[in-house]
């Protein structure tokens, strides 16, 4: 496909939280659902298995009591360094009919922080305008936000 016609969303940060503890965040089910959805929306991790095949699957509990469910695959969990998930397949690499789009998360070292990258990448325009228009920027910014201010409270040295 030409670069014309990629249909990406992306955003930088630049987070005052070291690498490890952003990894420690993501990779850690418990700790994924006190960050991933922009308050006041709550989010509960149903799967969390955090390997390249593996499947995850949230509910979001919104405000007015409606929940909505999602489910993926990681397709890449490369250490510290890349995340790349999509709901366009669902664990073990089996496709998902109703999916929308593949992320694609770097981290890099910034000073003592981390530069949070993300690439949500979409097969249409549409999907990118709808993705778009649902909040894209200033939901993943707050979500972000949020994982900042919890990879503060976190031990930067601990590997488990």
């Amino acid at each position: 496909m030409p670069e014309s016609q990629h249909f990406d969303l992306t955003l930088k940060l630049e987070l005052a939280a070291p690498r490890s503890a952003i990894w420690r965040a993501w990779r850690d089910g418990s700790l994924l659902q006190q960050w991933w959805t922009p308050a006041p929306v709550k989010t509960v991790s149903l799967r969390h298995d955090f390997r390249a095949g593996g499947a995850f699957a949230t509910r979001m509990i919104m405000p007015d009591g409606a929940k909505i469910e999602s489910e993926g695959c990681f397709v890449e969990v490369t250490p510290k360094s890349r995340i790349v998930f999509t709901d366009l397949m669902r664990g073990g690499w089996r496709p998902n009919p109703e999916g929308m789009f593949t992320a694609s998360i770097t981290l890099e070292d910034a000073g003592e922080g981390t530069l949070y990258s993300v690439r949500a990448m979409h097969r249409t325009a549409e999907l990118s305008k709808n993705h778009a228009d649902m909040g894209f920027e200033a939901g993943w910014t707050a979500a972000i936000r949020q994982l900042e201010a919890l990879a503060q409270t976190l031990d930067p040295h601990s590997d488990d």
